[in-house]
């Protein structure tokens, strides 16, 4: 009788599977249901040592089936390891680790404030994974052993089920004689940190400055890059040395501002007519705009631009270029030209099913437009929502989704209170804000990204 009872159960979770899973043969959730007949009605199990009787914990154990890792604390890798969290909180035998070599998330779209301003753009992590089961590991992960399927963290391995690659970016200095040694770099909380100790130097220093042309020399600040970060810098160093001016009483005409893009005109991946609206507000400011230029040598003190002209300046803040981690290549896995992970429509690595990327890691590509999908903090965050759901519909053998980005608008903020860009609006319509009012909608959105992570956190994040 009791053989006749357990065939009765196999043949139960057969159709259940079948029906929930399309298939009968999802191992990890059919032993995980079979757990829970264990516990429902355990007079129809007997604990003993088989391979179908095997407890789920140790059979993930066995495999290294356990660990969900996400390399990367940034706006995808955060809302990643949230979500997951989430979603697996009844499945104790899954771990979410997050790996980062900061303690903290960097609120990387205001780091032009803190280089200007110092303002707070950092969040300790220990805010945001406060009481959820999520394991962090502070480190940088060294190497990806894909056919191990293991990362290298400091000095140990952790074994993982899936993998989720939100590593971020470096700067490329795109082999630019001198220009890695004599330039400040904005891609971290301590360049900006590095940026706002020199500005404040140089602020000081030439106040007792006698000779002009050192003094104007000093004063005479560079940005390599006319890309968002570039044109964001300027307008808020912008503002900054008009309060330069009148706290050492130097004179207006001493401060000069020069930005400098290679592309013929300034945030290419924006429409032409914005592009052309951010140069004449930055004009406004007083910024001097140089397109169609590229810096071919830096020195010390001198800038050698394509057109045989030299600036002299001991300040060059670059934000010309990015690039990706070698880490994904170091690891086999298939890479773009510019080294993302090429992924497919569900965020998957094309060349192993076990391993996700977002934000600035993936090579996504739009499905309406089929061009790769800029680095922005509004798309890590869909991402990271989605490779999660994906993992534990590959886990619970569920339909996963294809990725489909959502534009919400973009703002470009001028200064501290001058912004420019659109907002989408149902049925294909945007509306556009400029002055203060794009402003307004520059904080909003940096507030949204904050009351998002809250959201999937559960707990009040401050910064």
């Amino acid at each position: 009788m009791m053989n006749l009872t357990k065939e009765y159960i196999e043949d139960f979770l057969d159709e259940f599977m079948l029906i929930e899973y399309k298939g009968r043969d999802h191992i990890i959730a059919r032993a995980h249901f079979r757990e829970t007949f264990n516990e429902l009605i355990p007079k129809f199990f007997e604990r003993k040592e088989e391979v179908l009787q095997t407890n789920v914990t140790e059979l993930i154990n066995e495999n290294n089936l356990k660990n969900i890792v996400i390399i990367g604390a940034g706006y995808g890798g955060l809302t990643a390891a949230l979500r997951l969290e989430r979603l697996l909180k009844k499945h104790s035998f899954f771990k979410v680790h997050l790996i980062d070599k900061n303690p903290f998330h960097t609120i990387k779209t205001q780091l032009h404030e803190a280089a200007v301003r110092k303002t707070e753009v950092s969040i300790p992590l220990y805010k945001i994974l406060k009481n959820r089961n999520i394991q962090f590991q502070l480190g940088e992960v060294e190497n990806i052993d894909v056919e191990n399927k293991t990362v290298q963290i400091n000095d140990k391995l952790l074994p993982f089920l899936f993998l989720i690659i939100a590593i971020g970016s470096k700067v490329n200095y795109y082999n630019i004689p001198g220009m890695a040694e004599h330039s400040f770099a904005l891609q971290s909380l301590h360049d900006a940190d590095k940026i706002y100790e020199h500005i404040s130097n140089v602020c000081a220093t030439s106040a007792s400055e006698k000779d002009e042309s050192i003094r104007k020399n000093n004063l005479r600040f560079v940005i390599g890059g006319g890309g968002l970060s570039g044109v964001e810098f300027a307008g808020e160093l912008a503002d900054h040395t008009s309060k330069c001016v009148a706290n050492f009483n130097i004179a207006n005409n001493d401060v000069e501002i020069i930005l400098i893009e290679a592309a013929k005109r300034l945030v290419p991946f924006m429409e032409e007519s914005f592009s052309s609206r951010i140069e004449k507000k930055l004009i406004e400011k007083g910024i001097k705009v140089l397109t169609d230029l590229k810096i071919e040598q830096r020195t010390d003190d001198e800038i050698f631009l394509s057109n045989n002209s030299v600036i002299k300046s001991k300040n060059l803040i670059w934000t010309g270029g990015i690039r990706i981690s070698d880490l994904i290549k170091r690891g086999g896995l298939k890479t773009s030209t510019v080294g993302r992970l090429i992924v497919d429509e569900y965020l998957q690595s094309e060349s192993n099913k076990h391993i996700y990327a977002i934000g600035d890691s993936a090579n996504a590509i739009n499905p309406v437009t089929r061009k790769p999908v800029p680095a922005a903090a509004q798309f890590a965050l869909q991402q990271g929502r989605l490779a999660a759901e994906n993992i534990y519909a590959e886990i619970f053998g569920r339909v996963k989704k294809k990725y489909y980005p959502k534009v919400l608008g973009e703002v470009v903020s001028l200064g501290k209170h001058l912004a420019i860009g659109w907002l989408a609006l149902p049925f294909l319509k945007k509306i556009t804000f400029v002055g203060f009012l794009g402003r307004l909608l520059k904080t909003a959105i940096r507030e949204k990204h904050i009351f998002l992570l809250r959201k999937e956190s559960r707990n009040w994040i401050t910064y």
